[in-house]
């Protein structure tokens, strides 16, 4: 009895937590001028950068995006849409991964009152200008960094039943909403997909230059700022910007495997929270009459994060699977890592 007490304490509370998070995180709203401009990290997205890209330049943004040594038309097509090409003038420097190196780069040259970097895969709305303009103008002054959850474009196949044990993850075991809400405690994140920072506290800490080796630097970033008590609202961006992450279920499990080891900072931890994981999947089993009940409250809290990003619905039948595959990458990923394999847009750290 007691560990059923101890499951169902972990079931109910994840519920909880992803349940206030889909009532209490905010959701932009409303209709003002641009306040912002947009800075894009790429290399090799041609096949990607229109859709970012256009829908920001025709609503009046200014877009620059730092191409980082591509071999395809990404330059090309991000000026013939009116977007400003940054270059490397020399060779990723040693110390540096791409991404940050990038990010950083963007980041002198920023001019208006908030900088907003996307990751290439995303797709703003045509709204997306107008009411993240809102949004910014309209928080609160000590609110200096803005990140949040875009919408889950599904990829082929079971890539989705796969992906989503990441959002639910994050949205079942972190109050954002609640922080959100009461103005207290700190959410230690960011997403690397989307970030808001208001341009003087972005170039007054600097953020990718103080993660520049770090391949989880969203992560990483969430957590420094934490530690510098810098406040940071995290937001539902599911109506106004979507991101799909990968092609396939194959694509999805390498493009986890690189970071994913990172998310508990040392091995030990990485351990434990696989050993957690494979808990909380499969310990329903073990649980007698309770079993059922168990399995549906770990079902509705896998729901409600599906339905917080858009996921498609279905996946959340496949949770204790979805979430044992999240495990399996985490052990994956501490491989990669051990063996100085990490992949990552055509480098190896």
């Amino acid at each position: 009895m007691t560990f059923v007490i101890f499951l169902g304490f972990i079931y109910v509370g994840m519920l909880c937590i992803a349940t206030g998070n889909w009532i209490l995180m905010k959701r932009p709203a409303g209709v003002a001028d641009p306040c912002f401009e947009v800075m894009i990290p790429a290399r090799d997205e041609a096949e990607n950068i229109a859709a970012v890209v256009r829908p920001l330049i025709g609503n009046g943004v200014r877009v620059t995006v730092f191409d980082d040594e591509s071999t395809d038309e990404t330059s090309d097509i991000t000026q013939s849409l009116g977007g400003r090409v940054l270059r490397p003038a020399n060779s990723l420097p040693e110390g540096w991964t791409g991404k940050n190196n990038a990010c950083h780069q963007l980041s002198l040259v920023t001019i208006e009152p908030w900088t907003v970097f996307l990751d290439a895969d995303t797709v703003p709305s045509e709204n997306f200008v107008s009411r993240l303009s809102s949004f910014l103008q309209n928080c609160d002054p000590n609110i200096q960094v803005v990140s949040g959850f875009p919408k889950m474009v599904p990829g082929e196949g079971i890539e989705p039943a796969y992906l989503t044990w990441v959002s639910w993850i994050l949205l079942a075991t972190n109050p954002f909403g609640l922080v959100s809400v009461t103005g207290k405690g700190h959410n230690r994140f960011t997403n690397g997909q989307f970030a808001a920072w208001r341009t003087e506290c972005l170039q007054q800490v600097r953020p990718y230059e103080q993660v520049k080796s770090e391949v989880l630097e969203d992560v990483k970033i969430g957590r420094l700022l934490g530690s510098q008590k810098i406040r940071v609202e995290n937001i539902n961006l599911t109506g106004i910007l979507s991101v799909k992450m990968y092609k396939d279920v194959k694509q999805a499990i390498n493009g986890m495997s690189k970071n994913s080891c990172d998310i508990m900072g040392n091995p030990f931890a990485s351990i434990g929270l696989v050993l957690l994981l494979l808990l909380i999947a499969w310990g329903w089993l073990f649980c007698g009459n309770f079993a059922l009940p168990l399995l549906t409250v770990l079902l509705v809290g896998k729901l409600v994060t599906d339905k917080a990003v858009g996921a498609p619905l279905w996946t959340f039948l496949f949770a204790p699977l979805t979430i044992t595959a999240g495990a399996l990458t985490i052990i994956r990923s501490m491989h990669w890592k051990r063996k100085g394999q990490v992949h990552w847009k055509g480098r190896i750290y």
